[in-house]
């Protein structure tokens, strides 16, 4: 009659061990790149509603010229211009995040007040 082990042995607990140590690698990783893609998020919704407020405030104007603005944003600076011709403004606003070397741009085309 065999008997029955209470413990386990060296080696199981080494690779119990090893085991978790890769799915706690792999957790961190994880929740990591969900932070970067929160903030992006966050980022992108951002400028959104900036190139917006830009919008509204160029479609309640004539087209006399060009105008243009800078401003500091949680995510990093915004710059937009819109170019007016007789008939359209034409906006492009970007916003060059803090951690990313590639700008967010929103280009859009807005009717004039005449």
């Amino acid at each position: 009659m065999p008997k029955s082990r209470r413990a386990l042995s060296l080696v199981e607990v080494v690779v119990a061990l090893a085991v978790l140590g890769v799915s706690m690698a792999a957790l961190a990783v994880a929740l990591a790149a969900d932070h970067r893609l929160r903030g992006l998020a966050a980022a992108n919704a951002g400028a959104a509603r900036d190139a917006r407020a830009h919008i509204e405030m160029l479609a309640t104007r004539a087209c006399p010229g060009d105008t243009s603005g800078a401003q500091a944003t949680p995510w990093g600076m915004d710059v937009w211009r819109a170019v007016a011709n007789r008939r359209a403004w034409g906006l492009t606003d970007s916003l060059a995040l803090r951690r990313s070397t590639a700008p967010l741009l929103i280009e859009s085309r807005i009717a004039c007040l005449e």
